[in-house]
Parts: C-alpha cells; sequence; structure tokens
C-alpha cells in the first residue's frame, strides 16, 4: 500500500504541491486567527462539587468577583489627604460602565482593610462586565489606560488580569523561542545532511504541522472551548515532530537515490521505497503517539482536554504532510535534493546505507551494552506538582505580578492570599 501510495504521490507530485499551497494560505490566513478564539482559564472540573456550588451561588446572588484590583499609592500622600482622595476618585468614576460593572473603593465602603498599614496606598476591586473570561478580558484592554489616576502610582493585579498577563506572555514566548531555535535549527539541519536542500525540509514539514494545527484548532473552537495552552503543545510537537519525521523519509530517500539509475524512473523508484519503508514507519509512529495523546481528551478539565486537542492535531498533520506533501516535493526535486552540498560536510548515503556510518557504530555499540547505556542515562522525573496559573506565574516585571509584592509599601491585609478578597469584601 505505501509503495503505492509513493508512486502515486511521484505521478501526481505537482499536483499534491498545488493542493498544499492552497492549504498553506488559508492556514496562514485563517487559520492563524485562532489566537483570538482561545480562552485562558478552564483549569475547574465543570462537574465537580465545588464548581456545581459556585454556578449556584452565581445564579441566586449574581457574580461578586474581584476581577481587576488597582492599588493607588502615593509617596508623599495618605488616602486621607483631599489631593489623593479627589485623584483616585475622579479616576474610578470616570470609567465607562459599558465595561465596569462595578467599583469598591475605600472611600465607598471605609473598610479598613482596603488601606495599608501606612495609610500611603489603597485598593479598588473592579467587577468587569462580560459573559465570560474573554469578554472580561476584553473589557480590561479597553480601560486599561484609564485607570491611571494623576499624581499617584498605579498598579494593577487581580483574576482577568493575570489571566490576560499569561495569555500575552505566552504569545510572546512561542514567538521568542521561534525566533531563537530556528536559526539553531538550520545550522543543526546543515550539519547532518550536509546539504542545503535537504535542510530545508524537514523545517517546511514542521511549519506545515504548526500552520495545519492551527486551522484545527480553530475549527474546533467552532463547537467547543479550547484553552490558550494548546498553543505550547503545538509547536512544540508540530515542529519536533515534523522535522523528525521528514528526517526519516529525506535520509532514506537520499540513501534509495543513491542506488537506483539516474533519470525520472530511478527516482520514482526511489520515492515508492523510500514511502514503503520510512514511511510506514512515520504513519505507525504519527497513529501512535496521537492514540496516546487522546488520553488527555477523557479529562474533564479544558486545559488539559485543549492540549490534548493541540497535540493530536499537531502530529496527524505533520503525519500527513511528511507522507505527502514531502514525497511530492522530493520527487519534483530527485537529486537537486542535494543541491547546495557543503564540501566539508557532504556525506555519502550509500555508506549510510550500507551501515558503515558513525551512526550505525553508535548503535551497533547500545545494542552490544545495554545495561552500561541504561546506567549512564539521566533518570527519569520522580514527581511532578501542578498548580492553577496565578501570580507566580507571570514573570516579574509586568504590573500583575508587582500587585502582590510592593517594595515601598506595606500592603492591605487583603493581599496575604488571593482567597483574602473574599473575607474582606464580605
Amino acid at each position: 500500500m505505501f509503495e503505492s501510495l509513493g508512486r502515486f504521490l511521484f505521478r501526481r507530485r505537482r499536483w499534491v504541491l498545488a493542493a498544499a499551497g492552497v492549504f498553506v494560505v488559508v492556514a496562514a490566513v485563517w487559520g492563524t486567527g485562532v489566537f483570538g478564539s482561545l480562552g485562558g482559564a478552564g483549569f475547574e472540573d465543570p462537574d465537580s462539587d465545588s464548581a456545581r456550588a459556585a454556578q449556584q451561588a452565581k445564579r441566586v446572588f449574581g457574580r461578586h468577583q474581584a476581577d481587576v484590583v488597582v492599588l493607588y499609592s502615593s509617596p508623599t500622600l495618605t488616602v486621607d489627604d483631599p489631593a489623593f482622595r479627589t485623584a483616585a476618585q475622579r479616576t474610578l468614576g470616570a470609567l465607562p460602565r459599558r465595561y465596569v460593572a462595578k467599583v469598591t473603593s475605600y472611600w465607598d465602603t471605609g473598610a479598613p482593610q482596603l488601606v495599608s498599614t501606612d495609610r500611603h496606598a489603597t485598593y479598588a476591586v473592579l467587577e468587569l462586565a462580560g459573559a465570560d473570561g474573554d469578554a472580561r478580558e476584553e473589557a480590561l484592554e479597553e480601560v486599561t489606560d484609564e485607570l491611571a489616576a494623576p499624581g499617584l502610582s498605579t498598579r494593577l493585579g487581580g483574576a482577568v488580569a493575570i489571566d490576560h498577563d499569561i495569555d500575552t506572555q505566552v504569545a510572546k514566548d512561542i514567538a521568542r523561542a521561534e525566533t531563537l531555535s530556528t536559526p539553531l535549527l538550520v545550522v543543526l539541519l546543515v550539519v547532518v545532511f550536509g546539504a542545503l536542500a535537504a535542510a530545508g525540509m524537514p523545517l517546511l514539514v514542521g511549519g506545515l504541522a504548526i500552520l495545519g494545527a492551527f486551522t484545527a484548532l480553530r475549527l474546533l473552537t467552532m463547537v467547543t472551548d479550547v484553552s490558550v495552552f494548546a498553543i505550547n503543545i503545538v509547536t512544540m510537537l508540530g515542529l519536533g515532530l515534523g522535522i523528525d519525521y521528514a528526517l526519516f523519509i529525506v535520509s532514506r530517500f537520499r540513501e534509495e537515490l543513491a542506488t537506483q539509475p539516474a533519470g525520472r524512473q530511478g527516482t520514482q523508484d526511489a520515492l515508492a521505497r523510500t514511502v514503503a519503508t520510512a514511511g510506514r514507519t512515520v504513519a505507525f509512529s504519527g497513529v501512535t503517539v496521537a492514540i496516546s495523546l487522546a488520553g488527555l481528551l477523557l479529562f474533564p478539565q479544558m486545559f488539559l482536554r485543549s492540549m490534548g486537542f493541540g497535540g493530536i492535531a499537531a502530529v496527524l498533520v505533520a503525519m500527513v504532510a511528511a507522507l505527502t506533501v514531502l514525497p511530492a516535493l522530493l520527487g519534483v526535486l530527485g537529486p537537486r535534493i542535494n543541491a547546495g552540498s557543503i564540501p566539508w560536510l557532504r556525506r555519502r548515503p550509500d555508506r549510510a546505507a550500507d551501515g558503515a556510518g558513525g551512526w550505525s557504530r553508535v548503535a551497533r555499540s547500545v545494542m552490544r551494552r545495554p545495561l552500561a547505556y541504561v546506567v549512564v542515562s539521566p533518570p527519569p522525573p520522580r514527581a511532578a506538582r501542578s498548580a492553577r496559573p496565578w501570580t507566580g506565574t507571570s514573570p516579574a516585571t509586568p504590573p500583575p505580578r508587582s500587585r502582590w509584592s510592593s517594595p515601598t509599601r506595606t500592603p492591605p491585609a487583603c493581599a496575604a492570599t488571593p482567597s483574602g478578597w473574599a473575607r474582606c469584601l464580605g
């Protein structure tokens, strides 16, 4: 079956590449819009007793949540000074009600828990308008610039602010990781293959896997909730497995090509043998990894299910790309897969096919002394702890983290724990 697939892909290689080009355009334009459709929460079991009790309390009493906590402070003024009070009250009073449903401050309640012990700082608690977390994050974006009080130091915190900060940081971290890792990957692939054309194939499959998984996730957001944490596993598995699968296919193709006569028929036979051998390995690996990741779909927490969705999508798209688009491209390139060879890195594929390469010697050494390699291998982690993302998840510099640990002022008593607001606000 796989050999027939290889010959079919060779005959229809240009059609396959044209279809892949259309898919890339759609995925780049529409699929990457998934970032605006992802949620930032989903850490609770919706069927747990606590979650049901919280929903019942919300239905009966309405929603009372400290979505955003604003810390106003001054090194010279106290909350009792008219200038401090006027600046804070005017700022809070000018907030648009279509974004802020309720404001609780010291001057409204007289609660001493909302004031620091030295009376140079106070908290204001905002309840944002919005039916869900995404809507409240959008409301926060609209009012963030309006929260700054003239003459006072302003810091933001609260559940929605921290969720928004985490979402933003995830996107920045992914972009930074890709920016740093891509040049390193290019160098490593050039060293491994010894040719620029061959080195570019794994990156192509990895890119297709990521774009395809983004598109699959956006389709899923139309029927179910998907967490932003799915993006992390998409980029990790999509790029990693895309490169891994492409290494199998490209290496095998170069080996087979070295044993075939030059010409169209030789390229077709080499491609058929490649898909029949390395292609079968890639298919088996992809299906196995996808089935393993499907176990995450059994968890009730949305963020765990989302990682399952993202992982399965990345694995399957990487597998399909390595079994269709990559062979079609190899069929077009043929012997040109060795274009851009670097003389001091040039390798002889026939030596690898005969088992005379350095990696073959390493494999034989491992098989002769398996216990010795097991002993020197690093042990697996013995335990792992999970926790709900909170202030410790954020970097030390953004405002949500700084709210909890003001370096110059003693914070109000309510800041001792996130749950302290329930005690302070009654």
